[in-house]
């Protein structure tokens, strides 16, 4: 892999004092300027398809379709020509074309509400920019499937050169891939337009229905020098490989210890608001990771915290929660069971894995010691109507909690996908996160807790 774009600068290491009710220690906000680097590194590779613009007529296509651009250039001699518009910043793209009027009010706050986004406006240009390429596909003259990307972003495609994409199989991903295509777009930074470069990466996935056989990624990861007393630490950042502003993700990692005798050992990395823990001169050092800011183009980390401290990580203690069982409105409480484990299960009754796995996490729960655990279910981003109706025809025997805007279950513990599970030990600690099935089972016969 290769450096793709260097942001020289000094290390800016400033100091905030702040207090915390477990650590009376003033802590620093780190701010670490990034070096942008092609490929996926450490993370799992991600990518999004490449659909065709709505049109008036296509349910819920009609608001998007002023927001499209002419192009010209298209070879004449393609059939079946599909053009499509792949946005690098949704937030901005959403934003300029509010303010030209392209976007309904009522549409655009809607958005706002389903993203829980609120544009700051400092930090985003209501003259628009770039802030998307277009592509287009087509059958080309030899009867193949030819793609074109308007690389230098004139929405003119008779300056570019055609390229039949690689066929990616159904295990396949766009991790490893033969060749790359830098576009240029436009971005805020520092308080002005900039253009800027990035890799794009397309690929063919001949088995997936045809509005998304044509899959993007930008493979583009961040790197970051942290320097602690003698040492230093590389630190690898996930910026989002659909949308390279950084909204979708700033999961963070250390470089060095992602590394085998084959290479990298893939994984999600640390989110925002979780801790990167290393050793630095024989002790362990942690830090918070705030995110990656493409404004300023930096790493954002808090400085060390030494003392009760929480976090959704395993080996950290859960932020306590109470709430309310949906069934008789009695109170639940993390406190509730302290001495005790308690696998807490986040699920909605819309998610098919969810639901398919009640039964035998059911058949589980009657198999276990209570003395020993339990287990409270929490739903999220459903409807009561809904749950009402499920559990109605499907008693679940454990408390369930419903996650709402009063509570925020779903949004303090990060929760992004369904079904989630924390094991937690007596202490508070959490001990695993997402077992399910046969692992959860052998995890539980382990610590003796099932029936004999």
């Amino acid at each position: 892999m290769k450096n793709f774009i260097i942001l020289i600068s000094t290390l800016c290491v400033c100091m905030l004092s702040c207090t915390r009710e477990s650590d009376e220690k003033d802590e620093q906000l780190i701010v670490l300027p990034v070096t942008y680097i092609e490929g996926f590194g450490a993370f799992p590779s991600s990518h999004s398809s490449a659909g065709a613009e709505y049109t008036l007529d296509e349910p819920g296509g009609q608001v998007w379709v002023k927001t499209y651009k002419p192009v010209c250039g298209i070879p004449k001699l393609w059939k079946n020509v599909t053009k499509c518009m792949v946005h690098t910043n949704l937030h901005q793209f959403v934003y300029q074309n509010f303010y030209e009027g392209n976007i309904d009010p009522d549409f655009y706050r809607s958005l706002q509400k389903d993203w829980k986004w609120k544009p700051d406006e400092k930090r985003l240009s209501k003259r628009p920019i770039r802030c998307y390429v277009y592509l287009i596909h087509g059958t080309d003259q030899s009867g193949k499937l030819s793609v074109m990307i308007d690389r230098n972003n004139n929405l003119d495609f008779s300056d570019e050169e055609p390229f039949y994409p690689e066929i990616a199989s159904p295990s396949d991903t766009l991790r490893y891939y033969k060749n790359s295509y830098e576009i240029e777009y436009d971005k805020i930074q520092g308080g002005r337009v900039v253009t800027s470069h990035i890799p794009m990466v397309i690929k063919y996935l001949p088995h997936q229905p045809k509005r998304y056989q044509i899959a993007y990624a930008f493979p583009r990861y961040a790197s970051a020098v942290i320097r602690i007393g003698n040492e230093e630490k590389t630190i690898a950042i996930n910026i989002g490989f659909s949308d390279p502003s950084g909204y979708a993700t700033s999961e963070v990692a250390l470089m060095d210890s992602l590394r085998n005798e084959r290479g990298f050992i893939y994984n999600k990395g640390i989110r925002i608001g979780e801790f990167l823990d290393f050793e630095i001169d024989g002790s362990k050092k942690s830090f918070q990771n705030l995110g990656y800011d493409e404004y300023d183009g930096v790493l954002r980390l808090k400085g060390e915290q030494v003392k009760n401290v929480y976090s959704t990580q395993v080996g950290y203690k859960l932020k306590p929660f109470t709430g309310r069982d949906f069934s008789d409105g009695s109170t639940v409480s993390l406190e509730d069971y302290r001495g005790k484990y308690l696998l807490i299960d986040f699920w909605a009754t819309w998610c098919q894995p969810c639901v398919k796995e009640l039964p035998e996490l059911m058949s589980l729960y009657r198999k276990v010691n209570k003395d020993n655990i339990e287990f409270v279910g929490v739903v999220g981003e459903d409807t009561k109507e809904k749950l009402t109706k499920f559990l109605k025809k499907n008693p679940i025997d454990w408390p369930q909690i419903y996650s709402d805007s009063i509570n925020k279950l779903i949004e303090i513990y990060n929760i992004d996908g369904y079904p989630s599970t924390f094991l937690i030990a007596p202490d508070g600690t959490i001990l695993e996160k997402n077992l399910r099935g046969a692992k959860l089972q052998a995890k539980l016969s382990k610590l003796g807790f099932l029936k004999k």
